[in-house]
């Protein structure tokens, strides 16, 4: 989870529900996320310095905490990306390996 949070924040600082959201979105409806499991999440990743947050102030309502990706994040997002890139080649490899033997 982390790593689709990293994922969105890395594109544009957003703040908890609007991060929900996006991995709603992303997953096609395949991931709802509680905003306290959300929360929870988030301040685990600020600590663990993969995020920052500021306080901004709202014309429409509640003041929102907003997230943004430090340089450690924006690390570990990377090395995560890497790794599926490498699986995705062994799964392609795989699927060509079946199609050729076994057919579809």
């Amino acid at each position: 989870m982390q790593f689709l949070i990293l994922r969105i924040v890395y594109e544009k600082p957003s703040y908890g529900y609007e991060i929900i959201r996006r991995i709603e979105e992303l997953s096609e409806g395949r991931h709802k996320i509680e905003s306290g499991t959300m929360y929870t999440l988030l301040r685990r990743m600020e600590q663990n310095k993969l995020v920052t947050s500021v306080w901004k102030k709202s014309k429409d309502g509640p003041n929102k905490r907003t997230y943004k990706v430090t340089k450690k994040g924006e690390q570990y997002l990377k090395t995560w990306l890497e790794m599926i890139i490498e699986r995705k080649t062994m799964l392609d490899k795989m699927a060509t390996f079946y199609d050729e033997h076994f057919g579809r």
